[in-house]
């Protein structure tokens, strides 16, 4: 059996070294930075942009902006993630925290397409579907979702209403999970570079199934894609016959992040703005129950490119994290 080295980085981390000092891994905006924020959305709204109209050039931040870039190494190779506090700009509007939010993002990287209608800032709240249902991707339900990756190198989050009850937003290091499974069951690392099938829930087009490895080793560096609820899927439709060693190997994955300690949990509250590293960084969502006379519970989710700090990886791989093809028109 090949062996292979533990990663020794900060983004192998537990969130019991984090959970009861906020401050490590948060930013609180200051009084200027919000004045920065008003300034720069009502100078898009005189110009008539918004959301995902705006572009870097059109959302100048002088001081919090390099600030920003001064985070990507932190969140590309350092810990992996961060959550700005949304606190101080929760009185923005809905449509001003829109714009706030897909403004700074071009500080981090380049957003890039969620999904077959090229959606470029995603709505994620409860519209009465479930999954394995149809193609319907999970954050479209009020359901739990398991660790996962999405596709691309960054993801953010930016709550505009919290939800009644749930809703917590959880995070992982892969990479710890990954010298868990590297200590206690070697075995397990060969079914999870080979991979497994995964089946599409894109809307629009015939069912596409690849093989896709949960962990990719390039340069030394390592890196991890895991999309659960596809893999299920195709496992489910019949496109994919999980040995007892691939099904063990996924279960103990499960197991890990599952494990008290090992999670960080992020009950985010309107204008807070979550940014993690997709390959270094699983996240979950906990189910929530919605006000039964109130504003649902809705976050924004954008998906970003880095534009600098490059990481190496097998652009096999990842060749479709530069954003989902559109296909379909609303």
């Amino acid at each position: 059996m090949q062996t292979y080295p533990l990663v020794n980085d900060p983004s192998v981390w537990k969130g019991s070294e984090y959970v009861g000092d906020p401050s490590q891994w948060t930013h609180m905006l200051t009084p200027a930075e919000v004045a920065e924020l008003r300034k720069a959305v009502d100078v898009c709204k005189a110009q008539g942009l918004s959301g995902t109209n705006v572009q870097l050039a059109d959302f100048p931040l002088p001081e919090l902006g390099p600030r920003i870039r001064s985070w990507g190494p932190v969140l590309n190779r350092g810990r992996g993630f961060m959550l700005i506090s949304g606190q101080a700009i929760a009185h923005f509007s809905d449509d001003d925290l829109r714009t706030a939010f897909y403004g700074m993002g071009h500080y981090f990287g380049v957003p890039i397409s969620q999904n077959s209608y090229g959606d470029m800032l995603g709505d994620v709240l409860d519209e009465g579907v479930k999954m394995g249902t149809g193609r319907v991707r999970g954050y479209r339900t009020n359901q739990h979702l398991r660790f996962h990756t999405d596709r691309a190198d960054v993801v953010g989050l930016q709550c505009i209403n919290a939800s009644k009850s749930g809703g917590l937003s959880s995070i992982v290091s892969s990479t710890a999970v990954f010298n868990d499974i590297i200590n206690n069951h070697p075995e397990y690392i060969e079914p999870l570079l080979n991979g497994y099938i995964h089946a599409s829930t894109e809307e629009g087009g015939a069912v596409t199934t690849y093989r896709i490895p949960v962990y990719s080793i390039t340069d030394g560096v390592v890196s991890c894609r895991i999309l659960r609820n596809t893999i299920e899927s195709a496992r489910v439709m019949g496109y994919a016959v999980h040995t007892e060693l691939e099904a063990a190997a996924l279960a103990y994955m499960d197991s890990i992040c599952a494990r008290p300690g090992m999670s960080l949990d992020m009950d985010l509250q309107r204008g807070d703005m979550q940014f993690i590293n997709n390959y270094t960084t699983l996240h979950s969502r906990t189910a929530f129950i919605d006000h039964e006379n109130g504003p649902r519970r809705h976050l924004l989710r954008l998906w970003l490119r880095f534009s600098e700090w490059p990481r190496p990886v097998d652009p096999e791989l990842f060749k479709d994290y530069l954003g989902v093809e559109k296909t379909l028109s609303r």
